[in-house]
């Protein structure tokens, strides 16, 4: 882990004292090695119920923090879209915030950019979350320009959504 260029930590692991203070460690642990720290909010519900945690994590060496709207909105307590990205600036150094069919936003650290949603029939959203977060780690690691990396996670998102994910494992 720490010859890693990243690390990428879910949500997921902070529903208790005991994990976000490992999670820390973790962190510190990577940044002494030069190891860059990527965060997804997972679920909305996830930012909304650990909001604190998240706070804790975002200000403590994260790189990257990458979210949908939802979980952008839950985690900064303040809406619409463009007031919780405002919140994340002051804390996030990188961000990436997905809007399903809308515009997702990237920061890089100075501005902020919409990058074009895809649109889709919509079957199943959880599997598109996954592959959205999946292609942007994928091409975020071959190039350092966020819009690019998100451009390619809206594409992905857009071919699994229409798609139950019972259907992706049968014909895989």
């Amino acid at each position: 882990m720490l010859q890693s260029e990243w690390l990428y930590l879910e949500g997921y692991l902070l529903t208790d004292d005991a994990r976000v203070a490992l999670i820390k460690d973790v962190i510190t642990a990577s940044k002494e090695s030069g190891v860059k720290v990527e965060l997804s909010t997972s679920d909305p519900f996830m930012a909304q119920i650990f909001t604190g945690n998240l706070r804790a994590l975002i200000g403590n060496g994260v790189d990257l923090v990458f979210c949908i709207k939802d979980g952008a909105l839950a985690s900064i307590q303040i809406g619409p879209v463009d007031e919780a990205c405002d919140g994340l600036k002051q804390s996030a150094k990188t961000f990436a915030v997905t809007n399903g069919a809308q515009d997702a936003i990237v920061f890089n650290g100075q501005g902020a950019v919409s990058v074009p949603g895809i649109p889709a029939d919509v079957v199943d959203t959880n599997d598109a979350g996954d592959m959205c977060a999946g292609s942007f780690i994928m091409r975020r690691l071959r190039t350092v320009i966020l819009k690019g990396a998100e451009a390619l996670a809206n594409k992905s998102a857009a071919r699994v959504a229409p798609v139950w994910f019972e259907d992706c494992c049968v014909r895989a």
